[in-house]
């Protein structure tokens, strides 16, 4: 029976996490260091490049997860605020921030909702390739900056050498999951009259995008 989002991250946190680390089992080794991890470690660098998280910079990190870009971005002095629609990555969260001694607001919330206001950067990373239809959520996020303010978000890639695993795998989970082409990009971002200027990096699995509000 095919699984919410929710659903399926409340399983999988603990997994999930340890793909950034080393998770049991040989199996899980090999396929984490050739299909995951250095694609992980690669967005996140790429992100925090943009982001350049300092003291002053108001951030907030939507389907944060494990808290691993917030606890980055919060050592870096920048103020951070999370959303996950899991409780059980929330709590992961606030052990990364316990451990690291970061400070983080945190919340179990559903981004679709709405999301609070006036931040500096809204970030969505491994998020918006779970929504068929992720226009809302890219309102809300555009809705949740100021003017000048970055969103940030990024999308699996339809030809990487990864997808058909990584289809398969989550075929197997009961998890819908949508890859994207730079041109179906560029056909979502068109239809947000308030996005400025759009720089899409290739991360190999993915795509990272900034998008800049005017």
């Amino acid at each position: 029976m095919p699984k919410t989002v929710g659903e399926y991250f409340e399983d999988i946190a603990v997994d999930f996490d340890s793909y950034y680390e080393q998770p049991k089992g040989l199996i899980n080794k090999i396929v984490n260091n050739w299909f995951r991890k250095p694609g992980l470690i690669k967005r996140m660098e790429i992100t925090l490049e943009l982001i350049k998280p300092s003291v002053g910079k108001k951030i907030l990190d939507v389907g944060c997860g494990s808290g691993k870009l917030a606890v980055e971005c919060a050592k870096r002095g920048a103020e951070v605020y999370g959303i996950d629609v899991s409780k059980n990555m929330i709590e992961l969260a606030k052990s990364h921030c316990q451990k690291n001694n970061v400070k983080v607001e945190f919340i179990v919330g559903d981004a679709l909702r709405g999301l609070p206001k006036d931040f500096d950067f809204s970030v969505a990373l491994g998020v918006l390739e779970y929504l068929d239809c992720p226009h809302l959520l890219l309102g809300n996020m555009l809705a949740s900056v100021k003017k000048g303010g970055k969103v940030i978000f990024s999308v699996p890639s339809l030809y990487a050498f990864q997808t058909p695993v990584r289809k398969a795998y989550l075929h197997f989970k009961g998890v819908k999951c949508y890859f994207y082409t730079k041109k179906k990009l560029l056909e979502l971002i068109s239809s947000f009259k308030e996005v400025g200027s759009v720089e899409i990096h290739s991360y190999g699995p993915g795509f990272v995008i900034q998008l800049t509000k005017v």
